[in-house]
């Protein structure tokens, strides 16, 4: 069975001596599986379309546990990503996530919306990589089906309330009243919640030169970090370590 869609490349391995092994986020049949033979030869025709964050359009003919890349037709490559490493390494911490949260052969049309709107956007001189990345990981984790709750008390809806926690484990903001369901919870001032509700309610490209400061950055950074970790079962993203470091 043949198949044309547009995808991203998320690995590329290589497979013997001239093949290549991909992993695709496609928006037909989600993330898969496919081999490129003869990729790695200098004349491939493939080999412009299947590096690492390619947005491409794909002919694959789907096998028994293979895809096979019958075509590749590069759309964008991204290449001011390559020439700045700190973009590189927040680039590679994109695609960690998104291949944590999909499983294979899943659909996420909005998820692949998103990945795509944010490479471009990466790779611009004049946008705010921390605003861009937080925006990233809370708007996955809405459409990966952990929407947190920032609008009231997660238990008990409360609206209005002298100081909040915030709980991974409950998926939302707590009131002082019931901060005994998650003794855990880490505190989240009012204005990291405001934060944390635009970026989740706008646009990418609205947002995209708000500059945030270090203070509710790093604040809003470590309650991601932490409601990762608690609902998508990885806990080490190397790419975001080089990132911070840079």
């Amino acid at each position: 069975m043949l198949i044309t869609t547009e995808g991203f490349i998320l690995k590329n391995k290589k497979y013997g001596e001239t093949d290549s092994i991909l992993t695709i986020f496609t928006r037909k049949a989600g993330k898969i599986n496919a081999i490129a033979k003869g990729a790695r030869r200098p004349k491939s025709n493939l080999l412009a379309g299947i590096q690492p964050f390619c947005y491409s359009e794909f002919v694959l003919y789907k096998g028994r546990n293979l895809y096979t890349v019958s075509q590749c037709d590069a759309k964008e490559i991204f290449y001011p990503l390559r020439e700045d490493l700190k973009k590189l390494s927040y680039a590679a911490y994109l695609v960690e996530l998104v291949e944590t949260v999909i499983t294979e052969g899943q659909t996420n049309n909005r998820l692949f919306n998103l990945f795509g709107k944010t490479l471009y956007l990466l790779k611009k001189d004049d946008v705010e990589v921390n605003t861009i990345v937080r925006a990233f990981e809370i708007k996955l984790m809405n459409y990966s089906g952990y929407k947190p709750q920032l609008s009231g008390c997660v238990h008990c809806n409360r609206k209005e309330a002298s100081s909040w926690k915030f709980s991974s484990t409950e998926g939302g903001i707590i009131c002082p009243l019931c901060l005994s369901i998650d003794p855990y919870a880490m505190k989240i001032g009012s204005t990291t919640i405001k934060l944390a509700t635009y970026l989740l309610t706008r646009d990418m490209v609205e947002i995209q030169r708000l500059k945030i400061s270090s203070y509710l950055n790093d604040e809003l950074k470590k309650i991601l970090k932490q409601y990762i970790l608690t609902h998508v079962s990885k806990y080490d993203f190397k790419s975001l370590e080089l990132a911070e470091k840079l």
